[in-house]
């Protein structure tokens, strides 16, 4: 059975189109996933399957009674609402029967006239708080909040005092929560460590309904997906099967893409020819029209591989220093309290280690210390004099009315028109997307701007605080390179293993 139908989707954003004609079902039960390189428009169509952005062509229609959960959707909630009421809210309806039964109990002990008829309608609401399993509500809710993480304490905390990170994963347990029809997440791991993810995994690997997932997280979507739709040249094709099937499968049809390209090449070609060969002829004009014609109402198909682009990523190094660039004794970090035991370590000239520890235990807060934006609560860190660090933080904020454009000319306004385009050329955010507001590109568009303003700066230590959170592969694989090539030392914070285990020297587990 169907769910939702979607016939004949085009949108087009500026003067760039996204999709010609997209057409596909999401069945019951199906686990699928939306895969696509950045800027494809994975998180627009999302947009248009929830109904936050109207189509310029096409029809969207879901199958009347059927319910859906958008995590986007999550965002716009009261700031100030501790997480626990947040979460129990799901079952609003539910106290409130239990409420009423306590006062028609109350109402029955007052009346002994109506007790049977008053009995009997508290019982009946009693059975129904059974069969929804009101009485376990709390097991529920705490095997969840434990799943993702959450300390008792974060539970009475209002929404607005937890970190972005934090926050985002409530607004996913209360969807989680709601157990809709069909759950709908866009990059649902960015903000998980890897204990977690392993958690939502189970969970999804065994949710009773259906689900669609955008990630690029390649691990995740091999445990969890029976169904892949893949977004690419302004197309969606959809594959039956598990992720690796699809991977296999996709080459497959690329190769054969390819191959139908050029035998389309050459007709088209030959067909050019045979055209200028025979319009001015008398005796062959008429054919030659003929010919012409036919090319005319051809459908051209584009160049493989024309929407994925180069992607290059590069961190400019300057000079050595010393041999122990950074140094950390007994070093405590923390808001008001400590957030961990002390920490020391020296890293090495050259050395590249990776961040690890579960959500909140303090990573970005380390690094925001060792940073100085934050004030350290004892200890000591040092840095080797000439040491210049260049740091990607996953909380920094953007204007998303910029451009990207006007963005990295913010942070070099010295810069030529030309060295900003070539900047952000290099890594993948080219022609119209450099002048496009950042709210309409995509998170790794996004993401891409802020590496071109990286590739401006010349250091000796990169600091990188979950770099790969929105990145397509293939520029998860060029941001490896630049790591691998970089010849300073390195901290980096990631909760994807497969990424950072062939790069780093060793781990520090929080």
């Amino acid at each position: 059975m169907a769910l939702l139908e979607a016939n004949g989707i085009q949108f087009n954003y500026s003067d760039k189109e996204l999709y010609k004609g997209v057409s596909f079902r999401l069945n019951q039960g199906e686990h699928c996933c939306l895969v696509g390189v950045n800027g494809s428009g994975k998180t627009t169509l999302l947009n248009i399957i929830v109904g936050q952005i109207t189509p310029d062509e096409g029809k969207l229609s879901w199958t009347p009674g059927v319910t859906f959960s958008y995590l986007d959707q999550q965002l716009k909630v009261e700031q100030d609402m501790p997480v626990s009421e947040y979460l129990y809210g799901v079952y609003e309806d539910l106290f409130e029967k239990e409420k009423a039964m306590e006062s028609l109990y109350q109402k029955a002990a007052e009346d002994p006239d109506d007790f049977e008829k008053i009995l009997a309608k508290a019982t009946r609401i009693q059975d129904e708080l059974n069969a929804k399993g009101f009485y376990a509500l709390q097991e529920k809710v705490g095997r969840l909040t434990d799943g993702l993480g959450f300390l008792k304490e974060q539970l009475q905390c209002p929404l607005r005092q937890l970190s972005s990170g934090q926050r985002e994963k409530a607004y996913l347990a209360k969807m989680l929560l709601e157990e809709r029809d069909v759950l709908i997440m866009d990059e649902p791991t960015n903000f998980l460590d890897q204990s977690q993810v392993t958690w939502l995994t189970n969970y999804l690997i065994g949710y009773p309904k259906a689900f669609l997932v955008v990630s690029h997280d390649q691990e995740f979507l091999r445990k969890i997906a029976n169904v892949v739709f893949v977004l690419e040249n302004q197309n969606l094709t959809r594959y039956k099967g598990d992720y690796d099937h699809f991977l296999s499968q996709h080459e497959l049809d690329k190769e054969q893409y390819a191959k139908n390209f050029e035998a389309q090449r050459r007709y088209i070609k030959k067909e050019e020819v045979f055209i200028a060969k025979h319009i001015v002829r008398a005796t062959s004009s008429k054919a030659a029209k003929s010919h012409r014609a036919r090319l005319r109402h051809l459908d051209v198909m584009d160049a493989p591989g024309k929407e994925e682009g180069r992607v290059h990523f590069q961190f400019p190094f300057t000079h050595d220093v010393g041999a122990k660039p950074l140094i950390v004794d007994e070093l405590s970090i923390g808001y008001g309290k400590p957030l961990l035991d002390p920490i020391s370590f020296v890293l090495l000239r050259g050395e590249k280690i990776a961040i690890l520890g579960q959500n909140g235990v303090g990573k970005t807060t380390f690094l925001k210390t060792i940073l100085g934006s934050i004030p350290s609560l004892g200890g000591s860190y040092k840095w080797l004099e000439g040491t210049l660090v260049d740091y990607f933080d996953q909380d920094h904020a953007i204007d998303l009315r910029m451009s990207p454009f006007d963005y990295v000319h913010s942070v070099y306004p010295d810069l030529s028109n030309t060295q900003v385009r070539t900047a952000l050329g290099q890594v993948g955010v080219r022609r119209e997307l450099a002048t496009r507001a950042m709210s309409e590109l995509s998170g790794g568009e996004v993401t891409k701007a802020r590496f071109a303003v990286m590739s401006l700066k010349k250091s000796n230590f990169l600091v990188l605080d979950e770099p790969t959170n929105h990145l397509d592969q293939k520029a998860k694989d060029s941001l490896f390179e630049a790591i691998e090539r970089y010849p300073g030392a390195l901290i980096i914070v990631s909760h994807e293993k497969d990424f950072y285990d062939g790069l780093v020297n060793y781990e520090l587990y929080f």
